[in-house]
């Protein structure tokens, strides 16, 4: 008999320690009184959230901090009740607003503390959190945590093409696709994407205009990432040449193209292809490649539906 799993997640948040060397890290820990313990922040996911959404909520309403997601770090799950199971899938994360010291202590929630790294283990109250501990140790000494963000999303449902008459690249999105584009905004803002870019074609475009239209920020079209029955290139040169545009960038960013053009796109920064074309994305689905120097240090894959 399988027993119900509670889905949760959380993230361990980072810095230099101020006034420190580069090296001196803190990491934020939060005390809760009902249990008299100190925790990594964490939570259950909501209904219609994926798994980095609930971690970037919990670590906001636990500490006052709104956390930017890197490397997924590890899952754990065990039973924290009788016949009960939970699993928790947290991340590493940097904070980018919001200060903890300010955070006002509350019946959930009534100690938030930057702790240094090397002190973090005694705090903690629970082998589990040593856990994530360790995972974000490992991170750290094989250089993950320097790792940039490409965020490769499938664009949302779109009106039926055989239902389509004008232009193939002006095809919309329909009702169901504009759901799927709202609810992208979270997921990227996770991630916190800076840059966009986009096959030329209404449907990707549209797909990341809301998350667009909250940053300010424009979306890149590019024709190289068209889709090949609607003029875009048959030849996998021009898609890689756009990918590595896009690598080339720092901070956070995402590309948006068609189901068939996804593999080649993720083969640009060492995805094996095969295993996107056996299980494809679906609609609004999205990969989250970790890379540094060339090297993939993770791969996520977000199924919205």
């Amino acid at each position: 008999m399988n027993r119900p799993i509670r889905w949760s997640a959380g993230a361990l948040v980072w810095r230099p320690a101020p006034g420190g060397s580069p090296t001196d890290l803190q990491v934020l820990l939060v005390h809760r009184p009902r249990h008299d313990d100190w925790t990594v922040p964490k939570g259950t996911v909501e209904r219609g959230e994926v798994r980095p959404v609930t971690a970037v909520r919990e670590v906001e309403e636990e500490t006052g901090v709104t956390a930017r997601l890197g490397v997924p770090l590890l899952e754990l799950e065990y039973e924290y009740a009788p016949g009960r199971m939970k699993n928790v899938a947290y991340w590493a994360a940097t904070a980018v607003r919001g200060d903890a010291d300010a955070y006002e202590p509350n019946k959930e929630i009534d100690g938030v503390a930057w702790v240094p790294l090397t002190k973090a283990a005694k705090r903690l109250s629970y082998d589990s959190d040593r856990s994530v501990l360790d995972a974000f140790a490992e991170r750290l000494s094989s250089g993950a945590l320097d790792a940039r963000t490409l965020l490769v999303v499938r664009h949302a449902t779109a009106r039926p093409r055989q239902r389509w008459r004008k232009d193939p690249l002006a095809r919309p999105l329909s009702a169901e696709g504009k759901n799927e584009a709202r609810g992208l905004r979270p997921l990227l803002a996770a991630y916190g994407v800076h840059h966009l870019r986009s096959s030329a074609a209404l449907r990707c475009a549209a797909t990341l205009s809301p998350y667009a239209d909250t940053l300010h920020r424009p979306i890149v079209l590019d024709h190289r990432l068209d889709e090949p029955r609607e003029g875009g290139p048959e030849k996998k040169r021009p898609v890689a040449e756009a990918m590595a545009e896009a690598v080339d960038h720092k901070r956070p960013v995402v590309v948006c193209g068609h189901r068939p053009v996804l593999p080649r796109m993720l083969e640009v920064v060492g995805v094996d292809a095969s295993a996107v074309d056996a299980d494809p994305l679906p609609a609004a689905g999205l990969v989250v490649v970790h890379h540094r120097r060339g090297e993939v240090r993770a791969i996520e894959r977000h199924d919205p539906h």
